[in-house]
């Protein structure tokens, strides 16, 4: 593909996502419905990865400031989207507990909290800077060389790839899987772009790698942040009874069972990934 349809391909792509991100944006305005709430995030996380593959092409002319239209939006999404989420996780560890029914009222309140002020802060929202933030990418985008994106993509995978090679070092601790997530996540956005316009056999081997290990690790960080949760609700909550206690402590210690059944599993797939991008890489 010439650098002129590539531009053109990335510029189309992002001016799409734009466009669905305000129709669901003030649907969900209106509807305050969890599931409009959800669309508009996933927009939100579209347009983040075009931009997160702009400012790996041309770091010295991006500006941060086009993440900051966003930043309060997506903020709040987040949190709407972990309580939902939490709520998933808990069915999945069913049968469901009065201790665990007290629960997941609590996370109900805290969702229907939250999407009121999700609605209030929508209705903040500056349109004009992200007019503003268009023109800023469009400008990005008409300097996009195919021979550049090549070399800027590979060269982001491969310093990824090393600081997770150095975070799988110490597996025990939670920052640094939540660090080795991060890195995935990164390498998973900027790959799946640039496999949109070149075919490259490497490239397809390490992307489908990826995909299978950030699945697992997005396993064990939404039952990290149930944990989170529940240590947060028995902590701050006192109308908790010993019963109800003991119920939701079963459930985390469930939990974090599971979790390290995750990462057992999850660190083979980091070494599959890190030895297709250096095959001369040694085992930890």
């Amino acid at each position: 593909m010439t650098s002129s349809k590539v531009r053109e391909f990335y510029w189309r792509f992002f001016k799409k996502r734009i466009t669905s991100f305000l129709a669901n944006l003030y649907r969900a305005s209106i509807t305050g419905d969890e599931r409009d709430i959800h669309r508009t995030r996933v927009d939100m996380k579209n347009i983040y990865a075009i931009l997160e593959m702009f400012e790996m092409l041309n770091p010295e002319k991006f500006n941060p400031e086009n993440f900051e239209v966003f930043k309060a939006l997506f903020s709040f999404s987040g949190k709407i989207r972990e309580l939902q989420v939490n709520q998933l996780v808990i069915e999945k560890n069913g049968p469901e507990t009065v201790g665990m029914s007290f629960f997941i009222k609590y996370l109900r309140s805290r969702e229907n909290k939250l999407s009121k002020q999700f609605i209030s802060v929508v209705q903040q929202f500056d349109e004009k800077k992200l007019k503003k933030s268009e023109r800023s990418m469009k400008k990005l985008c008409q300097e996009i060389k195919v021979k550049t994106l090549r070399a800027r993509s590979e060269k982001f995978i491969v310093k990824k790839a090393k600081k997770i090679s150095l975070l799988r070092n110490y597996p025990s601790n939670p920052d640094n899987i939540h660090g080795i997530r991060k890195h995935l996540k990164a390498m998973v956005t900027i790959l799946t772009l640039v496999s949109m316009v070149f075919m490259d056999e490497k490239q397809d081997a390490i992307l489908r790698r990826l995909n299978q290990t950030e699945m697992l690790i997005g396993n064990w960080h939404d039952n990290q942040v149930l944990i989170e949760y529940i240590d947060q609700f028995l902590l701050k909550t006192k109308k908790v009874s010993r019963e109800y206690q003991l119920q939701l402590q079963v459930l985390r210690n469930k939990i974090m069972k599971s979790n390290q059944e995750l990462l057992q599993s999850l660190f083979p797939k980091i070494e599959e990934v890190l030895t297709v991008i250096f095959p001369s890489l040694p085992s930890r």
